[in-house]
């Protein structure tokens, strides 16, 4: 694995770069991240997906979320 200020390559072949988010402003704001995972569990938060993809095709993802208007998450599958 190799790790820089850019990202994380995961190990494989797949070419996959993870990036840490850090937002300090809610670093201590435990309440809300948790009240949307419960809201997730309970069936009351539904992510809109405009569109699920192979992971073959994250590259046309990237374009599609680039060029904008999307009105939801594009999903990759593994």
């Amino acid at each position: 694995m190799v790790s820089s200020r850019h990202g994380t390559q995961v190990p494989g072949d797949r070419g996959i770069v993870t990036h840490s988010t850090f937002v300090p402003r809610y670093a201590r704001e435990h309440a809300k991240p948790d009240r949307l995972r419960r809201l997730a569990e309970e069936g009351r938060l539904i992510p809109r997906v405009v569109r699920v993809l192979p992971a073959e095709l994250a590259a046309d993802a990237g374009r599609l979320l680039e060029a904008g208007g999307l009105r939801g998450r594009l999903v990759l599958t593994f």
